[in-house]
């Protein structure tokens, strides 16, 4: 078995599904997938835009976990719990903030936990081993392609929607196709509304969006740009391309709303894991990224962040 345990909305979820997905085809292609979905369950009580998304994609098969609680607490065994238990008490000290102090920690403790069947780690950044164990724990941000870019071409068909493309949106898709299309993505939501979650993430702001458009016109011919964000009428009244220009209508399920943004050639990202994903899912090996200069409002310094993009001081 390899229990993973799921969070948040597309972006994390497809973090995780990926790291796991991973582990499975490189060293434990007999195990099955077993997801636990109780944190975002929860969360959806509250806000219907925590579900499970991967329903909606066409990815392998996998088992629901059925139980209440942590996986890892539940299912692991006497000796994984030895590591497992003050792994985890000890980064309950490092606030969330903490990142370069999160890596430190992790590192002194990765090769214990994965000889052991646990991989849990909030950062990261190296390649996973294979362990000696009948059951894998899989859990945290995984938010680093060195986990899965071996299984890149995999997951770009396993990350397709099930579903057509809706009606409404074939005469956009041909635009996207037909143009130097550029994918401009604004996360608002928690980032803006939320204090906590401001204060570390709110990196993006109309500033940046002003030079990420001119960094694109220098190095694009007849940009076309198709906006899309939580807020989309805060992007119309806020964001000047003096280009033609698209919005989405906010109406779209994130399955739609993902094959519209991936298709597009070039992509201006906000700092959020659902627009890393749109670039990533992308077909286009020329293409062109521009992206904020940090991830988050500290010193770490993301692996999200290509080499080759083009950053914007932030």
């Amino acid at each position: 078995m390899i229990y993973t345990e799921m969070y948040g909305r597309l972006g994390n979820q497809f973090f995780r599904y990926a790291a796991a997905r991973a582990l499975q085809i490189k060293y434990y292609p007999e195990d099955e997938l077993v997801f636990s979905f109780n944190q975002i369950n929860e969360a959806g009580k509250l806000d219907q835009s925590f579900y499970n998304v991967l329903d909606d994609f066409n990815v392998c098969k996998y088992s629901t976990y059925p139980k209440k609680g942590k996986v890892i607490f539940n299912e692991s065994s006497i000796k994984q719990k030895f590591y497992c238990i003050p792994y985890y008490l000890g980064m309950r000290k490092i606030l969330p903030e903490q990142m370069n102090e999160q890596v430190e920690y992790e590192q002194r403790w990765h090769e214990r936990l994965e000889r052991n069947g646990i991989y849990w780690f909030r950062r990261g950044g190296w390649k996973l081993q294979r362990s000696s164990c009948q059951t894998q724990f899989v859990s945290g941000c995984f938010e680093n392609p060195i986990y899965f870019d071996d299984i890149k071409d995999i997951l770009l068909s396993e990350f397709a929607p099930k579903y057509p493309l809706l009606e409404k949106n074939k005469k956009m898709m041909q635009d996207i196709q037909k143009t130097n299309s550029v994918c401009l993505s604004v996360r608002r939501g928690d980032f803006e509304s939320n204090a906590d979650v401001k204060k570390l993430q709110s990196v993006c702001d109309r500033q940046y969006f002003e030079a990420a458009i001119e960094a694109i016109k220098k190095n694009i011919e007849n940009p076309v740009f198709f906006m899309f964000s939580d807020d989309i009428e805060w992007v119309k009244n806020n964001i000047r391309t003096e280009c033609v220009t698209y919005y989405e209508d906010g109406t779209d399920p994130v399955w739609e709303k993902l094959r519209l943004m991936s298709a597009c050639k070039h992509f201006i990202v906000s700092n959020s894991t659902f627009s890393w994903w749109t670039q990533y899912l992308s077909a286009n090996e020329n293409k062109v990224v521009v992206s904020p200069s940090r991830w988050f409002n500290n010193d770490y310094v993301s692996p999200l962040i290509g080499k080759d993009w083009i950053k914007i001081s932030v």
